[in-house]
């Protein structure tokens, strides 16, 4: 179930986003995906953070898709949690305005994951 969920949002992806063209990743797989370089990737199916609650303070609704929000060193960990499954978006600390990324995915998910 997870993975056909995964493939559904996969097909929806942007081929751009953020203006950062889609990459390849290896091995090729529906459960991931990439843009730009550093690599903002994207993986489906992983499991719901710990410390994860909807009323936290690192809980953001996004266009209707809950954003939990981890730091860690360089890389911003954005967990959209879903009941179907859940979707990590990685995110270099280089890269500003973070938002808009979420806001550009949130259609797909929406439309592919309950």
């Amino acid at each position: 179930m997870t993975r056909a969920a995964c493939a559904k949002v996969v097909d929806r992806l942007p081929t751009h986003l953020d203006g950062h063209r889609s990459r390849v990743v290896e091995p090729t797989t529906p459960l991931t995906h990439a843009w730009g370089s550093p690599p903002i990737v994207l993986r489906c199916g992983v499991p719901r953070p710990q410390g994860y609650s909807p009323t936290s303070v690192q809980t953001a609704d996004v266009d209707g898709v809950l954003w939990f929000q981890q730091v860690r060193g360089a890389v911003v960990r954005w967990t959209a949690v879903r009941r179907t499954a859940n979707i990590e978006l990685m995110v270099p600390t280089s890269y500003e305005g973070q938002g808009g990324l979420l806001v550009e995915l949130g259609q797909a998910i929406k439309a592919s994951i309950r």
